[in-house]
Parts: C-alpha cells; sequence; structure tokens
C-alpha cells in the first residue's frame, strides 16, 4: 500500500493502480501498473481464474477471467466513472518508487488496515474504500 498524493487530494493510503492500454492483457497490466509504480514483480496471481487465449479468425484473440472482485466507480468529484479489476498477488523484490507516483511507501498489517478503514476511513483514498472493506472482510472469513 502506498501514500499517494494526488493533485487536490490530500496524502491517502492508496493500493497501485492503472490503465489497460489498448488490447493489453489484464494480467500484463497489472504486473505493468505494479512496477511502475512500486518497483515490484509480480509472481503470482491468487485465486484468480483465466482461460487460455481463444483465437477464433485472424487477428481476433480474446480471453474470460476473474479477479478477486471488480469495483465500480458511482460518482467522483470531476474525474470519469470507470469499471476496474482487483486483483490478489504476491509480489518480490524491493519498493521503488517516483516522487510523482508516492510519498511514504510503506507495508500495513491486515489489523493495520482494519483499524484505519474502521477508525479514519479519511485516510483512505475514498474510491478505494469499498474494495479494501471488502478485501479485509474476505481475509477474516479466510482466517
Amino acid at each position: 500500500m502506498e501514500a499517494a498524493g494526488k493533485p487536490n487530494i490530500p496524502s491517502v493510503l492508496e493500493i497501485p493502480v492503472g490503465g489497460i492500454d489498448g488490447y493489453e492483457n489484464a494480467y500484463d497490466a497489472v504486473k505493468r501498473e505494479v512496477r511502475e509504480e512500486t518497483g515490484l514483480e509480480i509472481t503470482r496471481f491468487i485465486d484468480d481464474e483465466q482461460t487460455p487465449a481463444m483465437y477464433t479468425r485472424p487477428g481476433d484473440a480474446s480471453i474470460a477471467f476473474r479477479p478477486f472482485l471488480c469495483q465500480q466507480v458511482l460518482e467522483t468529484n470531476g474525474g470519469l466513472p470507470w469499471v476496474g479489476f482487483v486483483f490478489r498477488c504476491e509480489a518480490e523484490g524491493e519498493i521503488v518508487m517516483q516522487s510523482s507516483e508516492a510519498k511514504d511507501p510503506h507495508w500495513v498489517s491486515i489489523d493495520e488496515l482494519d483499524d484505519i478503514v474502521r477508525t479514519t476511513p479519511e485516510k483512505i483514498f475514498s474510491l478505494q474504500l469499498a474494495t479494501l472493506r471488502y478485501y479485509i472482510d474476505t481475509v477474516n472469513e479466510i482466517s
């Protein structure tokens, strides 16, 4: 998790996010965004499902996949509506941040995250609050 300072948004806790380039495989996009934002390399996706690529005619290819969850932004303060895919994954390496991407990057335990979400949700990037609440609840069910 990183502490981000987006324009007009005070520093808040945020997980790495990003867009999928045209025709980019979603899994490749996750790996690229995490590497760009944190310097970490994704080594494994957890509890996801994915079909092999299907090629029905020249120039057409598709996959079906099930990420950890999907997220929809219903309203933003001047931003665009979007739907996102959230993946659970393992990564390795050393965190290397660009100052333009984050301030004070650090790991937090699930208990620390739960405490922040419950007691000071304003410290979480607002568009990720529902995702993090769902993640905490899911992890606690598994434990």
